[in-house]
């Protein structure tokens, strides 16, 4: 099963998708395993957090164009 990283942003105090950004390299990316995604994953979130330019929250998912609120669901589950 392929499962996609997805990634929100913070900007102007409203998260959006990466894939909605124009040129920022935050599109939706897609994995073999969950295991991969889940690796890339936390690699992508320890990276931003050392550049700390930008709020972010990361995804894995078998939907690339699910909404923040229904990832934020999956998750807490």
């Amino acid at each position: 099963m392929k499962y996609w990283l997805v990634v929100f942003i913070l900007t102007d105090g409203a998260w959006v998708a990466g894939a909605d950004l124009p040129n920022s390299g935050w599109s939706p990316r897609q994995y073999e395993s969950l295991e991969v995604c889940k690796t890339r994953r936390d690699f992508a979130a320890n990276l931003v957090k050392q550049v700390g330019k930008a709020e972010t929250k990361h995804f894995c998912t078998l939907t690339p164009d699910a909404t923040l609120a229904e990832l934020e669901q999956a998750a807490a589950q």
